[in-house]
């Protein structure tokens, strides 16, 4: 072998040396990655064991205080509606505004006398008015024409 020929086998010995660790580092440096992931999993993990009771539990007493307040407000609602219920609601909605009441036989003769008695009042008040009418009719157009003549006076007074 020639002193060319060692000295070539070397430097490929070399650089395959040089490969090697590189290959080796990456691989050890894509371990060291998965062996932090891991570890920082875990610690989260474990952490997250140990707030997950606390946690629940402060989410348990928070539920329990939401619930009696809504039983509370329930119960506020539903001694409402026993006192009066809705069917009763609507009888007396519809009682006030007339509907579903049926008219007695006295009822209906109270109601005719009222307005047998309010027609006789409306004859009674348009007779009177007829002759009130025809009297008062003459005597407005006299004052029509005074009131023409007043702006006039005022006007030549005004003028002297």
């Amino acid at each position: 072998m020639s002193k060319d020929s060692k000295k070539s086998l070397q430097d490929l010995k070399e650089v395959t040396n040089q490969a090697s660790e590189l290959a080796k580092s990456i691989w050890l440096a894509g371990l060291g990655a998965y062996g932090r992931a891991y570890d920082e999993a875990h610690d989260r993990y474990e952490k997250a064991s140990k707030e997950t009771p606390r946690l629940f539990t402060d989410l348990v007493d928070k539920g329990s205080r939401l619930e009696s307040q809504a039983r509370e407000k329930l119960g506020e609602v539903t001694s409402i509606g026993k006192t009066i219920s809705i069917e009763e609601r609507i009888s007396k909605m519809r009682a006030s505004l007339g509907f579903g009441h049926t008219a007695s036989a006295d009822d209906m003769q109270r109601l005719e006398k009222k307005l047998d008695a309010l027609s006789k009042k409306v004859d009674a008040l348009t007779k009177a008015s007829k002759p009130a009418v025809a009297a008062k009719a003459p005597a407005a157009a006299p004052k029509a024409k005074a009131v023409r003549k007043a702006p006039v006076k005022k006007a030549a007074a005004k003028a002297e």
